[in-house]
């Protein structure tokens, strides 16, 4: 049976410390003398610190070692031009016999997951400004997501399956409501297509006293619209600090009208049903809130 898309997806190859330390050692052996630290396991990437300023990361399943190829080819290119910390890879490492995919070595960022420690007025800010400079026009051989690169019309039939198993699994969701402003959003044309994101969780913003610390696991990083990074960033930061979000933004290039502010709104109600539907904390609790930020269901 294939996993369910609200499942964290099972760890296929696991490496201990010291096979880690064996990789660094046979192909970075410059770096064969950094400490390497105790594994950090996320949705996709398990990750080591390497010392005091680098980490290894290396994918946990195939479809995340797919989906990093964007990571290893495009950030390094896209991210000296933007002003806020990302772990572009340094270093790459190949596929052996025992991990057959490819991982990296980036930079190592300081910080706590939003999830713990909440982005301040001005962290909220430092995430609009952020996306204000990712948001640039996507050439024509940029990666696209299979899900979220989509329109969200072509999203609305995976949006009713989650509200169906929110209501019941026992969440008093204003169904109705949901749809009617997902629909909205969906009938509307989108603009150009930018880099996006794509995934702007909690445990992918990092928070250093309530500032932005940086953006991590950009396994995702595609064309898209930028209603869905934004979308996701509301959903993050609540109702009140989304206008912080805004305020950052507004001091890119992009300007923002009625129309990608309701598709915004779609893909906030989208992707708060997204975590909601997610076996595991934080995300649960994160997309329930999220729906009750956005009105659909009582808080």
């Amino acid at each position: 049976m294939s996993t369910p898309p609200w499942a964290r997806p099972e760890t296929e190859v696991r490496l201990d410390q010291a096979q880690v330390l064996d990789l660094v050692r046979r192909q970075h052996p410059d770096l064969a003398d950094l400490e390497l630290g105790p594994a950090i396991e996320g949705w996709d990437t398990v990750v080591h610190r390497l010392g005091p300023h680098l980490a290894v990361r290396i994918p946990r399943h195939a479809a995340a070692a797919a989906h990093a190829g964007a990571e290893h080819t495009w950030l390094p290119q896209l991210a000296p031009a933007w002003g806020f910390a990302v772990p572009a890879p340094v270093r790459m490492g190949a596929p052996t016999d025992d991990l057959p995919w490819a991982w990296s070595i980036a930079r190592w960022i300081e910080g706590v997951p939003a999830y713990q420690l909440a982005l301040s007025s001005k962290g909220a800010g430092d995430l609009g400004r952020a996306l204000a400079q990712v948001h640039m026009p996507a050439p024509a051989d940029a990666p696209r997501n299979p899900y979220r690169s989509t329109t969200l019309a072509a999203r609305a039939e995976r949006f009713d399956d989650r509200i169906e198993r929110l209501v019941e699994g026992g969440l008093a969701i204003d169904a109705d409501a949901a749809r009617a402003e997902y629909l909205a959003g969906a009938s509307l044309r989108r603009g150009y297509e930018t880099w996006c994101h794509l995934d702007l969780h909690g445990e992918n913003v990092l928070v250093a006293g309530g500032r932005l610390a940086g953006i991590i696991d950009w396994g995702d990083l595609a064309a898209g619209d930028l209603a869905t990074d934004l979308g996701q960033a509301w959903v993050l930061v609540g109702s009140s600090r989304f206008r912080d979000v805004l305020s950052g933004y507004r001091h890119g290039s992009v300007r923002l009208d009625e129309a990608a502010m309701l598709r915004t709104r779609a893909e906030a109600l989208g992707y708060a049903m997204t975590l909601a539907s997610v076996d595991d904390e934080p995300y649960a609790g994160a997309g329930r809130r999220g729906l009750a930020d956005l009105g659909v269901l009582p808080g």
